[in-house]
C-alpha cells in the first residue's frame, strides 16, 4: 500500500514560493500554494542576472525552457563616465532576463489547480513532532499541513508574527528602475549600450544597465537599476501618493506622483550618460524601491520554514535574490527527503545549512553598496574598494559559491 503523501502549504506564490512548490511536488508532496494577490503576478519591470546555479535549479524544479531562450547573452561589462568615456572593460559571460519571464516559466511548471490566488493568511501555528501546523485564512478556514513554507517576501507576516525576527533596516538609498524597448531608443543610444552590461558611478549614485528579453513577445528591452542616496524625509515624500497616502512598504508605479516621476527623469538627464537617461525618459513606467537589509538567526520553527526574502533580504548588487530563494528551496527539500528525520528535525538541519549563506549574501551586498550609502567608518575600506571600476564590474551580480546549494 502506497504511503500517504505528506501535505505542504506554501504561503506566497512568487519566485520563492514557486521554487518550493515545484520542488516539493516533484518530491511527492501534496502541495498547495496560497498567494495573497487576487490577480496573477505578471507585471514587474525588473531585470534579473542569471547564473549557472539558477539554470540548474530551474531544471530540478521541472521548469523546462525547451526551445525558448531565458534571456539575452552578454559577455561585455563596461564602466562609463557621464561623458561616455570607458574607464574599464572586461569579459563576463552572463544571460540577462526579466522577473516576469522567469516567473512565467515557474508558473507553467506547477499544477494550476493547486495554485490559489486571493488567499489571505492571518495566522500560522507551527505544530510540533506530533501535531500538524495550522494556517488560518481571512475567510475563516483553517488548513492543516505537515509543512508550511513561508515564502511571503521581504515584508513577511510569518517572519514578523511567528519568528519575531528584527524588522528590515533601511540602507539610506533607493533604486529607481526603468525598462524600455531597445528599438524605441535612438540609434546612438542603441549603439552605446548594445548587448553590454554597463556601469556608471559617483559617490552616492550608481547605475547598472543591460539588455533583457520581454516576457510576453521576446522583444529586446533595456533595463536599468539606478541607486541614489536618499534621506528618510525625502524617501517619505517619494512614497507618498497624490492623495497624501504614505506607502512605507513600497508604492505601486501607478501611484507615484507625476512630479516625482518627472523629477526622476530630469535627474537622470543631469546625472547619467545620455543613452541611459534615454531609457528612463522613454520608459512606460518608472519604479522605485527602498533598499533594505534583512536577516535572521533561524529559518525554521517546528513545521514552518522561512525561505527567500522572507528570511534574508540582500541588496540587489549581488544579484542573488532569486538564486538564494532557489537554493533555500533545494536545501529544504533535500533535508526533508532524508530517511528517519521528522519534519521539525529536517527543518532544523535546513536552517543550520542556510542561515550562514543568508548572512554572507547580506554582508557582501552591504559591502558593495557602501559607495552609495551614507558614510560609515565601518565600511570605509569597502567604499575605497568598490570605487575602483574594475572591482565594481568584476563582482556585481556574479554567483556566490553555495548560494544556489548546487555543486
Amino acid at each position: 500500500m502506497k504511503t500517504k503523501q505528506k501535505k505542504a502549504l506554501v504561503i506566497g506564490g512568487s519566485m520563492a514560493g514557486l521554487f518550493a512548490g515545484n520542488l516539493l511536488f516533484r518530491a511527492d508532496w501534496d502541495v498547495t500554494i496560497l498567494e495573497k494577490s487576487s490577480v496573477p503576478l505578471v507585471s514587474r519591470g525588473t531585470g534579473i542576472a542569471t547564473h549557472p546555479g539558477l539554470i540548474k535549479a530551474l531544471d530540478a524544479a521541472g521548469a523546462r525552457l525547451g526551445q525558448q531562450s531565458l534571456g539575452i547573452d552578454t559577455d561585455r561589462r563596461f564602466f562609463n563616465t557621464m561623458d561616455g568615456e570607458i574607464l574599464a572593460e572586461m569579459v563576463v559571460p552572463q544571460q540577462m532576463t526579466t522577473w516576469a519571464r522567469l516567473l512565467n516559466v515557474l508558473v507553467q511548471a506547477f499544477p494550476a489547480a493547486q495554485y490559489h490566488l486571493g488567499q489571505n493568511v492571518t495566522q500560522v501555528w507551527d505544530g510540533d513532532n506530533q501535531q500538524p501546523a495550522r494556517v488560518h485564512l481571512s475567510d475563516g478556514r483553517v488548513l492543516e499541513a505537515d509543512l508550511v513554507v513561508a515564502a511571503d517576501g521581504n515584508r513577511s507576516d510569518v517572519r514578523r508574527k511567528l519568528f519575531q525576527h528584527p524588522p528590515l533596516r533601511y540602507s539610506g538609498y533607493v533604486a529607481w528602475r526603468a525598462l524600455t524597448p531597445r528599438d524605441q531608443l535612438s540609434p546612438a543610444a542603441q549603439e552605446f549600450i548594445r548587448d553590454g552590461f554597463g556601469f556608471q558611478q559617483v559617490p552616492g549614485d550608481q547605475m547598472v544597465g543591460y539588455a533583457v528579453l520581454s516576457p510576453e513577445d521576446g522583444q529586446v528591452g533595456v533595463n536599468i537599476v539606478w541607486y541614489r542616496r536618499t534621506d528618510p524625509e525625502q524617501l517619505r515624500d517619494i512614497l507618498t501618493d497624490a492623495k497624501g497616502v504614505h506607502h512605507p512598504e513600497g508604492i505601486p508605479p501607478h501611484l507615484l506622483r507625476p512630479d516625482v516621476v518627472q523629477w526622476a527623469r530630469t535627474e537622470a538627464r543631469r546625472m547619467l550618460h545620455p543613452a541611459w537617461a534615454e531609457v528612463v525618459e522613454k520608459s512606460r513606467e518608472v519604479l522605485v524601491q527602498s533598499i533594505n537589509d534583512g536577516w535572521c538567526d533561524r529559518m525554521a520553527l517546528q513545521r514552518v520554514a522561512l525561505i527567500g526574502d522572507s528570511a534574508f533580504v540582500a541588496r540587489p548588487h549581488v544579484g542573488q535574490g532569486v538564486v538564494k530563494a532557489a537554493g533555500d528551496a533545494l536545501a529544504m527539500v533535500e533535508c526533508l527527503s532524508k530517511d528517519g528525520l521528522k519534519v521539525p528535525q529536517a527543518l532544523n538541519e535546513f536552517s543550520d545549512l542556510r542561515v550562514p549563506v543568508g548572512h554572507l549574501a547580506v554582508k557582501m551586498a552591504q559591502q558593495m553598496g557602501a559607495v552609495i550609502a551614507p558614510p560609515n567608518a565601518e565600511m570605509a575600506e569597502w567604499v575605497q574598494y568598490f570605487t575602483d571600476p574594475i572591482n565594481l564590474i568584476r563582482e556585481t551580480a556574479v554567483e556566490i559559491p553555495g548560494v544556489a546549494h548546487l555543486v
